[in-house]
Formats: C-alpha cells, sequence, structure tokens
C-alpha cells in the first residue's frame, strides 16, 4: 500500500474548506435592477464583512424602503445599514405645501 501525503498551507486548507464567497453586494445590485423600479438602478451596495450598506438618492420613502427589503431578501447579510437619501425632484412642491389654500404670508413651502 502507497500512501502519499501532502503538505498544505493554511490558506490552501481554508479555500477548500468553504466555496467561494458570492459577491452578496453584486447580488443585492442586481436585485435592486431587476425589480421594476428605474429609480432603484441608481442605488449602490456595499459589502463590509456581513454587514451590506445602501448608498443612493430617491425620489420617496416608499422606495427607500422597497429597495431595504430587496436588500434585506438577499441571503448572506446579518445587519443592513440603510443611507439612501430621499429627496424630491426638482421643481415638485413637497407633498402637503398647496399654495392655492394658503396667503403667500403664511406659506411655509416657499421657494
Amino acid at each position: 500500500m502507497n500512501v502519499l501525503v501532502a503538505t498544505l498551507t493554511d490558506r490552501e486548507i481554508a479555500a477548500k474548506a468553504r466555496p467561494p464567497a458570492i459577491a452578496i453586494d453584486r447580488v443585492v445590485e442586481d436585485l435592486l435592477r431587476r425589480s421594476g423600479y428605474l429609480a432603484l438602478r441608481d442605488v449602490s451596495c456595499v459589502a463590509l464583512g456581513d454587514v451590506l450598506y445602501l448608498r443612493g438618492r430617491l425620489p420617496s420613502y416608499y422606495l427607500k424602503q422597497v429597495a431595504q427589503e430587496v436588500a434585506a431578501s438577499a441571503a448572506g447579510a446579518r445587519r443592513l445599514i440603510n443611507f439612501i437619501e430621499v429627496s424630491a425632484s426638482a421643481g415638485r412642491m413637497p407633498v402637503g405645501c398647496d399654495q392655492a389654500r394658503r396667503p403667500p404670508s403664511a406659506s411655509r413651502c416657499s421657494d
């Protein structure tokens, strides 16, 4: 009986013991792009350890929540930090501002 003994380094053992890591941030960005909401295509995701960081700018809190739920659905992250900013597009009045009902001096929604 012949026995072949090979010595492996710690790095080689670790590489053989677990499958290659999936780039979870790329998976999340792909899910965001396929979500059906065009605005989510501009959201970026960075994975550091087991934490996902979302960054970008969206026009509504609803879309911010959608992006967060899409990212949370991806397996592989324990925590999700949502740094997405919400800003209305230029030329639109903030929700609740109706200039026709208020006198100009009482308006809180001026330019």
